[in-house]
């Protein structure tokens, strides 16, 4: 028992070192970038509150001071990152609340979109890329590969404006925002789902051709055992790592992916949030959400290294 621990203490602690490095890293060179690039949150503050773009230095002086941006950058960096690690992740200069606030009132929208697009996109995924080797008609199954190597290539933001004018515009079938209820999360969902269930796909179909030109599934066919029961029983067991990674990168990048959707889709998520704070140089906003989407990649590819630990034996123990 006293092993047991010990080793769970040992992967824990290595997880959370592994986690702050990566935030570190993440949030410095947001950090730098942001700041070094065109534009100026204290004048955009200064002159939203003026009213017009004629603002003075002493107003942009003290809009910089409220907002905390002066001094160098490593300064800054080195003040917000003390306040960081204490929970407090600044006030955003559009909205003059505590962002840590607006992110918990957001992220709910991004999980639930996510989660229902992978609740659609993983078992769909496996499913096209399994019937794309399953299928004894060759046409049907080179019809799925060429069907999951579009649905990767289409651009998110044209399948949401073709969505758009479709099924709202034109046929009048779905509202384009959240204020429809379920009905409005069908289309977000769905350009979400869609480059997931491609990839998806692809990986499943490319590994379940390696796994059943082993020797092991050639003698299985020999004895006559059903196709569906190889597939099933001998050949998804050994592709689940690769798709175990594969669904880690995916689920992530739906999080992302969720900076188009949402802007075109009016869903009040993280992603919209981002984009507002880069149009107004938003410093906080920006890097706090910066953390999320770093926080959500780590998160969920560690998970699924950990699965696939479980699956594998020779992972976990290399």
């Amino acid at each position: 028992m006293s092993g047991l621990l010990v080793r769970w203490t040992r992967r824990s602690a290595r997880l959370a070192a592994e986690l702050a490095l990566v935030l570190g890293i993440t949030s410095l060179l947001a950090f730098g970038l942001i700041a070094l690039a065109p534009g100026d949150a204290a004048t955009r503050l200064a002159q939203q509150r003026a009213g017009h773009p004629g603002v003075t230095e002493d107003q942009v002086a003290s809009a910089r001071r409220e907002l905390g941006m002066e001094g160098s950058i490593p300064e800054r960096y080195v003040r917000w990152l003390g306040h960081a690690v204490q929970g407090d992740l600044g006030k955003s200069a559009r909205t003059g609340r505590p962002v840590l606030t607006e992110l918990a009132e957001r992220v709910p929208v991004t999980l639930s979109l996510a989660g229902l697009a992978a609740v659609v996109a993983l078992p769909l995924g496996m499913l096209v890329g399994a019937l794309a080797v399953m299928l004894p008609w060759r046409p049907a199954r080179r019809g799925l590969r060429l069907t999951g190597l579009l649905a990767v290539s289409l651009p998110t933001f044209w399948v949401s404006y073709l969505l758009v004018v479709v099924l709202t515009e034109q046929l009048g079938l779905l509202p384009t925002s959240a204020d429809g209820g379920l009905a409005g999360y069908v289309m977000p969902v769905v350009v979400l789902a869609l480059p997931a269930v491609g990839l998806l796909s692809r990986v499943v179909a490319v590994s379940l051709r390696e796994a059943l030109a082993q020797p092991y599934v050639r003698a299985a066919q020999a004895r006559g055992t059903p196709t569906v029961s190889i597939v099933v029983r001998d050949a998804l067991p050994n592709v689940a790592g690769a798709v175990l990674n594969t669904i880690g990168l995916i689920v992530g990048g739906m999080l992302t992916g969720a900076l188009v959707v949402e802007t075109v889709f009016a869903h009040n998520g993280i992603g919209d949030y981002f984009v507002q704070a880069v149009n107004f140089r938003d410093l906080m906003a920006i890097q706090a959400c910066v953390l999320c989407f770093a926080l959500a990649f780590t998160a969920t590819n560690r998970l699924a290294d950990r699965l696939h630990g479980r699956i594998d034996p020779r992972v976990s123990s290399g």
